[in-house]
């Protein structure tokens, strides 16, 4: 057969094998858009509008569920609103745990290791391992706590070195944030200006702006081949945060004394020892740290750049954030967890940053291991299923004003903290965000300590910043923008 014989009789065999995969999908699927052979509907998402808002569109058309196809065979399942998500998350939270292992990209990464993206008995352990290590280095405790007012101190002597010129201060606080989890992993903090930091903080900004649902690499698995392919570049990232861990790891086994543990690396060496922690093994131990390094840094460091640009929109906010920190703590010490009850603006200020920044809109992809049944629909076996918080967060059946930023709707009339049971920008169920604690303690000593010594300003004779999200990757980044930070 020649060549050209193969080039015409290709694409028809594509059609005929796609057309027979369909008719043996099962009955009673979600509605959605109708798929083209082959391409299905990746075609939709090739434009530059935010993945998450492409996704609304169809809840307006279909409903809380809607099938899409991408590429030649993939059901992607869109689930939208708290009910329908609640329901798949905690009603049916067995059923809907698992991550899927056929994207080509989480399949040439992670290879069902590590917290993210793992699966079965392993995974539930390695979580259980982790949350325990997490919290034996620190997590709720006043270690930990003294080490993030630490790298605040050093924060605010970065910023106030600006001399209150207009400045892109993110790199500062992406790096400020994975020092605190360099000093639980591998107990140590890093310099600034380290060239193997940078580097770090570098591939985790590739990772998170370039991996995306709508990566046409994850169903056609042959274009990450390519020279330009946009998967490469994480390839390449991930290897070289495999590489640095990798080494890291090296050093401690070195210095290993199981008689004292000093990180969460010793805590791995020592659970090597023994023969009923089969899932703790070096594969496992450099993915989950990858994992740590990854969604640690750029989830809070992301909140962190969201709260700061809120701040400068919304002036009498920041006010009476620092009005209240002024009144309950002072300029003679710093601020600490245990004024958290006295801060409840701050708090709510940081609540209202979740909310309306949405950093994460579309939860990591989950999926399920057999045929499903779900709010009267089938879930074929192996779909790739994304829950769609922002439909959450932003919803205006349950939010007043969505869109606005407004601390106060976490607030009573008196001031107290006032629960929301829908603010769930860490998901819920099994797979909710375990560093989701971290996370609130790094948002609220960080902010509190930098709103106490400065006041963040809109540079002199320039517009006001959008507040409108970039969603390329997996989280939603504000546009770059210049702050001046002017001392208190």
């Amino acid at each position: 057969m020649t060549a050209l014989e193969v080039f015409l009789i290709a694409p028809v065999v594509c059609i005929i094998l796609y057309t027979f995969v369909l008719r043996r999908s099962p009955r009673n699927l979600p509605p959605g858009p109708t798929p083209l052979p082959v391409v299905g509907n990746l075609l939709d998402f090739s434009g530059s509008t935010p993945l998450y808002k492409d996704f609304l569109k169809y809840k307006d058309k279909y409903g809380d569920i809607v099938r899409l196809v991408l590429g030649p065979l993939q059901n992607v399942i869109l689930v939208f609103g708290h009910k329908a998500i609640h329901k798949a998350l905690i009603e049916q939270g067995n059923d809907f745990k698992y991550r899927p292992t056929s994207l080509f990209i989480i399949k040439k990464l992670f290879h069902g290791k590590g917290i993210t993206f793992g699966n079965g008995d392993a995974h539930q352990k390695l979580r259980k391992f982790t949350l325990v290590a997490l919290k034996d280095f620190g997590v709720g405790k006043k270690s930990l706590e003294e080490r993030i007012q630490d790298e605040a101190r050093i924060v605010a002597e970065e910023l106030e070195s600006y001399g209150g010129q207009p400045r892109d201060i993110r790199k500062t606080l992406q790096r400020a944030v994975a020092n605190i989890i360099a000093g639980i992993i591998y107990g140590t903090r890093l310099d600034y200006g380290d060239p193997e930091f940078i580097r770090l903080i570098q591939n985790i900004d590739t990772i998170f702006t370039v991996v995306s649902a709508r990566l046409p690499e994850n169903f056609f698995p042959f274009l990450a081949y390519l020279p330009n392919s946009k998967a490469r570049t994480v390839f390449n990232a991930f290897d070289d945060m495999s590489r640095y861990a990798r080494k890291r790891i090296k050093e401690h086994r070195a210095t290993f004394n199981p008689d004292n543990i000093r990180d969460f690396v010793d805590l791995y060496l020592k659970a090597e020892e023994h023969e009923d922690e089969e899932e703790v093994d070096e594969e496992n131990m450099f993915r989950v740290i990858v994992d740590l390094f990854d969604v640690g840094t750029d989830t809070t460091s992301t909140t962190l750049a969201w709260a700061i640009l809120y701040l400068m929109t919304n002036p009498d906010v920041q006010e009476k954030c620092q009005k209240e920190i002024k009144e309950n703590v002072g300029s003679g010490r710093a601020v600490s967890l245990s004024d958290k009850e006295q801060l409840q603006y701050l708090d709510a200020t940081i609540k209202e940053t979740l909310r309306l920044a949405c950093i994460a809109p579309l939860v990591p992809p989950h999926t399920v291991l057999e045929d499903t049944q779900f709010e009267g629909y089938t879930i074929p076996k192996e779909s790739t299923i994304l829950f769609h918080l922002n439909s959450v967060l932003t919803d205006p059946n349950i939010w007043e004003t969505p869109e606005e930023f407004h601390p106060e709707r976490f607030l009573t009339e008196e001031g107290k903290k006032k629960e929301k049971e829908f603010l769930i920008p860490f998901s819920i169920g099994p797979r909710s965000c375990l560093g989701k604690h971290l996370a609130m303690m790094e948002l609220f000593l960080f902010l509190g300590n930098m709103l106490q010594r400065f006041t963040f300003k809109i540079p002199p004779g320039c517009p006001t910043p959008s507040v409108e999200r970039v969603h390329t990757g997996i989280t939603c980044q504000p546009h770059p923008y210049h702050v001046c930070v002017v001392p208190n």
